[in-house]
């Protein structure tokens, strides 16, 4: 887990991918059309996530409080807040991320739990 949060905080998108499985899962539930980074991708697509949130908002603040590992299967908690530029709405959420990793050491499953009703009215004007 020190892996990919390290990378993710580097922006070392490339990075974050090579983390994972090729038949590896990443979703984060919500609605697409109305919050442009939910969703579930693929691993090819897993930069479009980063692309998106990156281009609607600005981070203030990605948190990771505390890390769970059990065997391999891992959750981080923490708080996110965002402003969302097209609305200037802050989001501040927690979240739970469950993570699985496989037998050769690559993500296989990442799903993000947060506030999604906060995020969906951050986004609409």
């Amino acid at each position: 887990m020190d892996e990919l949060l390290k990378r993710v905080g580097a922006g070392d998108i490339a990075g974050v991918v090579e983390l994972f499985a090729r038949d590896a899962v990443w979703e984060i539930p919500g609605d697409p059309a109305i919050v442009p980074w939910v969703g579930r991708r693929s691993v090819e697509n897993i930069p479009e996530f980063f692309e998106a949130i990156g281009a609607h908002t600005d981070r203030e603040l990605f948190d990771v409080e505390r890390v769970v590992v059990d065997g391999p299967n891992a959750v981080l908690i923490g708080r996110a807040r965002v402003v969302v530029r097209s609305t200037g709405k802050v989001i501040d959420t927690p979240f739970a991320i469950d993570i699985v990793v496989d037998h050769e050491g690559r993500i296989s499953r990442y799903y993000m739990f947060e506030d999604s009703w906060q995020v969906a009215q951050g986004v609409i004007r």
